[in-house]
């Protein structure tokens, strides 16, 4: 039984007993809940103190998260100011397509970020879906810390075009070409798919319904423009992606998009420079380490291997809570998202086996929970008998970052400048 934690000096110490008599206690780290604060400026409390010491020898940082809440890409903003701090620059990946990324980019080149998120915010209206995840202000400010002033952009869009890109980027697109039939085209897409997914008729999303033909007709009245047809590729990339899931060919789709995801990802690392420094913050499922809970071999498995080689490594953090507040899809006729209450059951069993009841953290605030001495003192039975997203946390992150308060994200829907 675990003794009740108890704060001293702001730090809070569990350390349980051996779940196996088979290991010598001495050879098995104690379990640890240490606090944790974060800001734009930094990690703080003991458990900052613990993370940044693995930053020095660092080359990834992969912070898997569950989408929804504005502490994550806070976080994210904390962990990369204590990387810039040991020197070099600092490079994200996120998980949007390129030429979102690129659009948000231009958002921000050359201005503030206050007034960045103000652009970003009107060009959103109405358009709520076009970035499931940087239509969210905390996740579009972590974004703009990677603009330069002069436009130079360290944000590496590593992902599908999502379904309500086109919805952004056709506009872009249309303006490209001098053919008016051309462009009333690519703006009736925009606008239809507008219409579609504030109903969250994805099945007629453009995306969803786009054939061979389709893209073929495009790199046609494109021709010649490279720009452009990088774009027609991308789309055309992310509508397979999602044909081949809404078929119920999940596996196939999975595949591919994690093989994407990589291509886009060592396409960005080759471009900049002898082992650049790289945040990662996305879907807990696409940076852990191992066999996600989808089958497959993920970006998360990339990174040890290309840190290695450079005499580094990758660190692994999980943000998820275990209850708090979350911002969810439900669109309705003014909107696209809602603030809906949370609690996480896999997380919960994880700790459970470690011996920690969730009454035992504090009831505001975060911590931070090493992985490995849980790993070394769970059972195989005990970890086989985790819910899949737990076990996959528990075998493929170094650390796990929860709260009992988790607060929900700010879409640019509800946000007031």
């Amino acid at each position: 039984m675990l003794k009740k934690a108890l704060f001293a000096m702001g730090a809070l110490l569990i350390t349980a007993f051996p779940l196996s008599a088979s290991a010598p206690d001495s050879a098995i780290p104690p379990v640890e809940i240490l606090p944790l604060t974060f800001a734009q400026s930094g990690l703080s409390g003991p458990g900052g103190e613990r993370i940044r010491s693995d930053l020095a020898d660092a080359q990834f940082v992969a912070l898997g998260e569950d989408h929804g809440f504005a502490d994550a890409p806070i976080l994210a903003q904390a962990l990369a100011a204590d990387l810039e701090r040991q020197g070099g620059p600092v490079y994200h990946a996120a998980e949007i397509g390129p030429f979102s990324a690129e659009w948000l980019g231009n958002h921000f080149s050359g201005i503030t970020t206050s007034n960045g998120l103000k652009k970003v915010g009107a060009s959103l209206q109405g358009k709520g879906l076009a970035m499931p995840f940087t239509s969210n202000v905390e996740d579009a400010t972590l974004a703009a810390g990677f603009i330069e002033a002069n436009g130079t952009s360290r944000l590496w869009g590593i992902d599908q075009e999502f379904m309500g890109a086109p919805m952004i980027l056709l506009d872009g697109l249309s303006r490209r070409t001098k053919d008016e039939a051309v462009r009333n085209k690519m703006l009736g897409i925009s606008e239809a798919d507008r219409i579609a997914l504030g109903k969250l008729a994805f099945d007629d999303a453009w995306l969803a319904k786009a054939n061979a033909d389709d893209f073929q007709a495009l790199s046609k009245a494109f021709a010649g423009d490279k720009a452009a047809l990088s774009l027609v590729e991308a789309l055309a990339a992310s509508a397979k992606i999602y044909q081949l899931n809404n078929s119920g060919s999940y596996a196939a789709s999975n595949e591919l998009r994690s093989a994407l995801m990589q291509h886009y990802f060592l396409e960005n690392y080759k471009k900049s420079g002898r082992a650049p420094t790289v945040l990662l913050k996305m879907g807990a499922n696409h940076l852990g380490r191992g066999t996600t809970p989808v089958g497959i071999y993920d970006l998360g498995s990339l990174l040890p291997g290309l840190a290695a080689a450079n005499g580094k490594k990758s660190l692994h953090i999980a943000f998820i809570p275990v209850a708090g507040s979350v911002r969810s899809i439900a669109p309705s006729e003014t909107r696209v998202t809602a603030v809906k209450p949370y609690e996480d059951e896999g997380m919960g069993a994880l700790l459970a086996a470690a011996g920690i009841t969730v009454d035992t953290l504090p009831a505001t605030g975060h911590v931070v929970i090493p992985l490995t001495a849980i790993r070394l003192r769970l059972s195989g039975k005990q970890k086989r008998d985790l819910p899949e997203l737990a076990r996959f946390v528990l075998n493929g992150f170094d650390y796990l970052v929860t709260t009992r308060d988790a607060k929900p994200a700010t879409h640019f829907e509800d946000w007031q400048p």
